[in-house]
């Protein structure tokens, strides 16, 4: 059984480029999905999945800014709320206000604004949904609290990157000079100036290797190229999607370039090919290193005939 609750709440743009009460849409249209995208991204990780979201917006005007009006729809299964551990978020309001977007709190970006880019040198779990964060910045120490969840957010690098597409891309316009977010009737509004938009910067993240794996394999070329990065594009066969790999073979590579090997379309080169699978921001990432040519094949095929050698000529008999 599902039950729902919603809550609205309001983001403001505010700066002289807005005073027509007007904002570019390529500019607002990434700024809305960045905001569904952090609500949605943030319920999946605090509640892991037992509870779904929906962003719902509205238009909203005042004078000299831009405004969106959003509600969320929280909806839960009632047969699993009580299995929600103490960290769980139960509701919609609950939700808006772990993200930080309720004034007052300890939200996410309330955390962000209190780190301000600054490096954290130790984080501690002091007792059950409390953390405590060390900063060390010019010898001086401080020590932040927030709990788990605020926590889980903060390490989030899809969490972080929506937030820098809602916060920091907008601010970094010319004439957008704040980002405003308030719920309606509840605690203060979150605001964040122009000089703070880098602390929303989402952090470069590296890729996790999760295997490597090296062997034989026939490749189908689809183009070559000549450039530096020396990466030709294959396929394995027919239907199958082209790839791109990276060519390690020295020799292979001198030879094609002093033109001692020649190549047309659709050409097989059987390799020694490793592969490379890394988890990225966008999911799954494959790479292709061709680390030896063994051997060339020419597209072209002949039809099989019944050919007969030409006999050799005895003595005697006339040219």
């Amino acid at each position: 059984m599902l039950m729902s609750d919603t809550i609205s709440f309001q983001v403001v743009y505010d700066g002289p480029a807005l005073d027509s009460n007007e904002m570019d849409v390529r500019e607002l249209a990434p700024a809305l999905i960045a905001i569904a995208d952090l609500l949605e991204e943030a319920n999946s990780l605090i509640n892991d999945n037992q509870a779904r979201v929906k962003v719902n917006v509205r238009g909203s005007f005042k004078s000299g800014s831009f405004g969106i009006d959003f509600s969320v729809v929280y909806d839960w299964i009632k047969n699993l709320i009580s299995s929600l551990d103490s960290n769980g978020v139960n509701g919609a309001l609950n939700l808006v206000e772990i993200v930080g977007l309720v004034g007052g709190g300890k939200g996410l970006i309330w955390l962000i604004q209190k780190i301000k880019n600054r490096k954290i040198t130790q984080v501690k779990e002091v007792e059950e949904n409390r953390i405590v964060i060390t900063i060390e910045d010019d010898g001086q120490i401080e020590h932040i609290e927030a709990t788990n969840g605020v926590l889980k957010l903060y390490r989030s690098a899809k969490v972080r990157k929506s937030l820098e597409r809602a916060i920091y891309e907008p601010l970094e316009k010319e004439g957008i000079d704040s980002f405003k977010a308030m719920v309606d009737g509840k605690g203060e509004s979150v605001e964040i100036r122009k000089p703070e938009r880098e602390y929303f910067i989402a952090p470069p993240t590296e890729d996790e290797p999760l295997s490597q794996s090296i062997a034989e394999a026939h490749l189908q070329i689809v183009s070559l190229s000549f450039r530096e990065d020396n990466k030709w594009r294959f396929t394995r066969g027919s239907g199958e999607n082209a790839f791109y790999a990276l060519i390690k073979d020295a020799e292979f590579l001198r030879q094609v370039e002093s033109n001692e090997i020649r190549f047309s379309k659709s050409d097989i080169l059987k390799v020694r090919l490793k592969t490379i699978e890394n988890l990225t921001d966008n999911g799954l990432k494959t790479e292709y290193e061709v680390l030896k040519v063994l051997e060339h094949r020419v597209s072209a095929r002949q039809l099989p005939l019944p050919m007969q050698s030409k006999e050799p000529k005895t003595d005697g008999e006339p040219n």
